[in-house]
């Protein structure tokens, strides 16, 4: 037992102190092994090294194929290799790779080619950036540049903005060696065919309360319509009648003259004024013209919008820009009638579908052309009869008993004689105050086929008047009633009385006043007379030509 003991307690010693001595250690290499980066930046990759006994040196590396930044591979080892810690590693880290700039803000666009008195504002810079690879802007110079072709290909040094046609604009970008161009087209075209000036356009001057006559604006009334750049009107706070000539256009002659056109400028304006809210004149410079005619710009009110009429018969190509210079609405109105001008529209080129373009026109009847006259309204027509009187220019035809007015206007017509028989070609019919007419009266139309020939005047009763419209009557022993002085000019209306209490109208215009006075009628005298008879709207007066058609009794 105790052998055991002791033999176990040896063997116990024996084990503790051979537990006590150091172990031999056997040297062992540390290594890392290299994990996959991909899809990670340097920050990231740094912060992942960070406490590792490795050094990192990074590269960069110009490529477009990995985002800035962004890890690309080990240089000289792969993913997964083992490497002694202390080693040092390189890892390619991208940087962007220069390409060429880039141009952006460049599209084509389309002008309205520019006019006299609206120059051009367009800026082939504005809107337009070029930036090189690291994102800076490249400012206009020498890095940044334009030239500009016309459709011939030659070189200019700027757009011709006054030109119709197409422009080549190639903007071209440099950097680090390389180049980027874009081309853009500047289209020259002629402006729309519309009425944008005159809506945009607005009377700002005060006029209620005013009179035109006494204040040079103010709220008026039409009394009739002439043609499209004169109207006649009543003052509403003076109540004067009175003629304007509207500033700034000159219409197609749709009066004593006929011109392509001038009937729609007329309608136009009837149409307008007709439908209008209001109508109000404003005065500017010299008050009448040399007809004695007003001179207004014309502005209407729709739809509680004042609308300048002179302007938008310039817009509408019904009326051609005249006298505006100097003007208020000077500038607006060069602009609109260059821009109108370029349409080629209406006044400016277009054929007008109802207007007669023939020479002589078509012969007629007078007394057929009286009884179908609205066929003929606006077509040129060629008449024959004998002149049976004459007021001023102006001249009244006969043929087998009916009579028609021939309206001359201004134009001298001493060929044309009371007792001539005439064949005149290119005439239009036309319809004023309600009263049948003719005119485009020109001279080279014009033959004489006999002189000398007798005139029939027969005498009738006033209220037989209508019935003897265009011809010449006599009316004996007419008691005058009163005298109407016209307002605006020395033109007047007699109204006289037959036997059988009957009242007639005797019109004298203010080309007779000239030499037959108002003073020389006198109210409760008695006075014969004789002259042609036109209709007045719907009523009838004798138009009395001069002294010589009339006998004062008393």
């Amino acid at each position: 037992m105790r052998k055991f003991f002791l033999i176990l307690l040896v063997i116990s010693i024996g084990f503790l102190a051979a537990s006590c001595q150091e172990p031999e250690v056997e040297p062992i290499d540390e290594k890392y092994t290299l994990v996959d980066l991909a899809g990670k930046t340097e920050a990231e990759i740094t912060q992942l090294f960070e406490g590792i006994d490795l050094t990192v040196i990074f590269r960069y590396i110009e490529t477009n194929d990995v985002s800035e930044g962004y890890f690309i591979r080990y240089v000289s080892f792969n993913v997964g290799d083992e490497i002694d810690l202390g080693s040092s590693i390189r890892i390619e880290i991208a940087i962007p790779a220069p390409v060429a700039p880039t141009i952006s803000g460049v599209e084509d666009v389309i002008l309205f080619v520019s006019v006299v008195g609206n120059p051009p504002d367009f800026d082939l810079e504005e809107g337009l950036t070029a930036t090189d690879f690291l994102g800076n802007d490249i400012p206009f110079g020498n890095f940044f540049y334009y030239t500009i072709q016309d459709s011939t290909g030659k070189f200019l040094s700027d757009v011709d903005y006054y030109k119709l046609g197409d422009y080549t604009i190639t903007y071209t970008a440099q950097n680090s060696g390389l180049t980027t161009s874009v081309v853009r087209i500047i289209s020259i075209i002629i402006p729309p065919f519309d009425t944008n000036h005159t809506d945009e356009l607005r009377l700002t001057a005060s006029y209620a309360g005013l009179s035109f006559i006494n204040d040079g604006i103010g709220e008026v009334e039409v009394t009739t319509f002439t043609d499209g750049d004169t109207t006649n009107f009543r003052d509403v706070v003076s109540g004067t009648r009175f003629t304007v000539r509207y500033l700034g256009i000159d219409a197609p002659e749709a009066t004593s003259k006929y011109d392509p056109w001038g009937i729609k400028a007329a309608t136009f304006v009837r149409e307008k004024l007709d439908g209008a809210e209001k109508i109000i004149l404003q005065a500017e410079g010299e008050r009448t013209d040399g007809n004695g005619r007003y001179l207004a710009w014309v502005w209407y009110v729709k739809d509680g919008v004042t609308r300048l009429l002179n302007l938008e018969l310039v817009e509408q190509a019904y009326a051609w820009t005249s006298s505006a210079v100097g003007s208020q609405y000077e500038n607006v109105f060069t602009v609109a009638g260059a821009e109108t001008q370029l349409t080629g529209r209406r006044v400016y080129g277009e054929v007008d579908p109802d207007y007669d373009y023939s020479a002589a026109g078509t012969p007629v009847i007078i007394g057929d052309l009286i009884d179908d006259f609205d066929t003929y309204v606006a077509r040129k027509v060629t008449v024959t009869g004998i002149i049976t009187s004459k007021v001023g220019n102006s001249v009244f035809i006969e043929q087998d008993g009916r009579g028609i007015y021939i309206y001359a206007g201004y134009t001298a017509t001493n060929e044309l004689q009371i007792g001539y028989e005439v064949t005149i070609q290119g005439l239009v019919p036309a319809v004023y105050f309600n009263s049948m007419q003719l005119s485009n009266y020109k001279y080279e139309n014009m033959k004489l086929e006999s002189t000398d020939n007798e005139i029939t005047i027969t005498t009738i009763l006033a209220n037989q008047v209508g019935q003897y419209v265009g011809r010449v009557v006599n009316f004996d022993n007419l008691t005058i009633q009163s005298i109407n002085e016209s307002p605006s000019d020395d033109a007047y209306t007699v109204i006289a009385q037959d036997d059988s209490s009957n009242n007639v109208s005797i019109r004298v215009d203010d080309y007779t006043a000239s030499f037959l006075p108002s003073y020389l009628f006198v109210v409760g005298e008695q006075i014969s007379v004789f002259g042609p008879v036109t209709q007045y709207y719907d009523g009838y007066q004798l138009m009395l030509p001069g002294l010589g058609n009339i006998v004062f009794k008393d």
